[in-house]
């Protein structure tokens, strides 16, 4: 009878471990963070998975606003019950502004009209000075077409990302008034990982860094009809 009962006590014994192990706790910081299985969403900050006999592995994400988003596989057979993470500050993100701060410039063209009877001589060299102060580096400076375009510049974060951004401005042809000269403008920005190498790393990226943020004042300033 004994034996049959130390039996009966390391059956259950293993079938409560093994169902323990089977068993994880997620944990994220910060708190707000939302958690995606297999790219389900299923809570914020905690969550409990219990793995069944099919299923060796899972795809945890996690994501939250000013946080750099984590991707991580989840192993059955890792021994820890309950497992915590950790995401990194954006400091791209807080160091830019974009739609969600009111701000929608990145990547889109536009418009800025002359003051009326400012030549093209004074408004290339505004123009002109405009960019070099923000940019280094100008790799198109075509006076007779209008265009200007700068090099990229390369922003480095220690979080892992850069951003890069650059400007380019174009004239407008064939517009409604003679005496007044229009341009396009464009604030370009992307985004990759430092870990990647190669223009085809980055992608578009819709928020501009603060410090670029004025550039576009800057050329209304110039040109505008406040001059």
């Amino acid at each position: 009878m004994k034996k049959i009962l130390f039996l009966t006590l390391a059956l259950a014994s293993s079938v409560v471990m093994f169902a323990a192990k089977n068993v994880k706790t997620i944990h994220v910081v910060p708190e707000n963070a939302t958690i995606y299985v297999n790219g389900n969403e299923v809570g914020n900050g905690s969550y409990t998975y219990k793995f069944d006999k099919h299923t060796d592995f899972i795809m945890l994400k996690f994501t939250a606003p000013g946080y750099i988003t984590k991707t991580v596989k989840l192993m059955k057979d890792n021994p820890k019950e309950t497992i915590a993470y950790t995401l990194f500050e954006d400091e791209a993100f807080k160091q830019s502004v974009g739609s969600s701060d009111g701000v929608d410039i990145a990547n889109k063209w536009m418009t800025i009209t002359c003051k009326k009877g400012m030549t093209e001589d004074k408004v290339w060299r505004r123009l002109m000075s405009v960019a070099v102060d923000n940019f280094e580096n100008v790799e198109v400076r075509d006076k007779a077409a209008g265009w200007i375009k700068t090099a990229w510049k390369d922003t480095n974060f220690t979080c892992g990302l850069t951003v890069r951004t650059r400007l380019e401005v174009r004239i407008m042809v064939g517009g409604d008034d003679e005496d007044e000269l229009s341009y396009k403008i464009r604030v370009s920005s992307e985004i990759k990982d430092t870990d990647c190498f190669g223009d085809q790393c980055y992608e578009k990226y819709p928020r501009v860094l603060r410090k670029f943020y004025d550039v576009i004042n800057d050329m209304q300033s110039a040109l505008g009809a406040n001059n």
